[in-house]
């Protein structure tokens, strides 16, 4: 393995940094782009410490990254990766991540290229695929539960979480997903965008006596060091699924969703849903769409999950 060193930036250097990226990208006008960046800038010494570079021993850059990584008591503990650029090789990107995740605790890792042609996308796909990133197509939806659709069918009961219960709930997604989570997942998937909020996470019966068909779970967004809550509040939907034997039935799901939605008027009847689904499964995406969730934006996304 060729020598090589990895540091963090001076503030002077942050905006040719900038420009790296937007050479990257393929802009013509990377340097006036990154001098009006930095010009927006407001804490400089900050910014350039979350930016990292792979040199050689003789100072030439090979890649860069922007990362902004949670502290060991943060709420979200996702690290989000930005910025980035590479010289020559993928292989030095490459490099450089395993550095700075080897560095920095986390629990996943997200990559969203909301920018870039899709030779970019390739590019990204090929440094982070070794460090067991997966690929995705995120599709952004919101629905104002002010505008939550009449519907004929009886709402499902909905159970909240409770430690005593916690087996019933991992039992449910399990038949759900087909998909047994290590307890690392299982306890990511609790605090996914930031706390964990039990009486957010439901699964649901048709009456008290039967058993769960499905279940849906929420957290609350975070925003300026608060969480939305209340009457006006945000809300993430992190997973819902109906039991493997309900696959086929769309009425199902959607009663589902509607019965956790109209839980949710109830307590935020301003609020809002926001979610975020893979294209992966355009039969999702069609069903929140008829029930009135809007698309709001569509970007690849390379994660890395517990």
């Amino acid at each position: 393995m060729k020598k090589t060193i990895i540091r963090s930036l001076a503030p002077d250097e942050l905006e040719w940094f900038i420009s790296a990226h937007y050479d990257f990208l393929g802009h013509d006008y990377s340097r006036g782009l990154a001098h009006r960046a930095f010009s927006h800038l407001r804490d400089v010494d900050h910014e350039a410490d979350r930016c990292f570079v792979l040199f050689t021993p003789d100072k030439r850059p090979l890649a860069g990254v922007y990362v902004v990584a949670p502290h060991h008591d943060d709420d979200d503990q996702n690290l989000y990766i930005s910025n980035f650029w590479y010289q020559h090789e993928p292989e030095d990107l490459t490099r450089l991540l395993a550095h700075v995740l080897k560095e920095h605790h986390h629990e996943a890792a997200r990559c969203p290229l909301f920018a870039g042609s899709s030779d970019i996308v390739v590019q990204m796909q090929a440094a982070l695929e070794p460090l067991d990133f997966v690929l995705e197509q995120a599709h952004k939806l919101t629905f104002d539960l002010a505008e939550l659709p009449p519907t004929d069918d009886a709402p499902l009961i909905l159970e909240a979480w409770a430690l005593e219960t916690d087996g019933v709930f991992r039992q449910v997604f399990q038949d759900a997903e087909q998909f047994n989570p290590t307890d690392r997942r299982w306890a990511y998937l609790k605090r996914q965008y930031g706390k964990f909020t039990p009486d957010l996470w439901f699964i649901a019966r048709e009456t008290l006596d039967q058993d769960p068909i499905g279940y849906a779970f929420f957290g609350l967004h975070y925003q300026e060091g608060v969480y939305l809550d209340g009457i006006d509040g945000v809300y993430y939907l992190t997973a819902v699924g109906a039991l493997a034997k309900y696959r086929n039935s769309t009425q199902m799901l959607r009663r589902l969703l509607l019965s956790s939605m109209q839980e949710l008027a109830s307590r935020s009847p301003l609020g809002r849903i926001e979610t975020i689904l893979s294209e992966a499964d355009p039969k999702l995406t069609h069903i929140f769409e008829s029930l009135g969730f809007a698309a709001s934006e569509t970007y690849p996304l390379l994660v890395k999950l517990p």
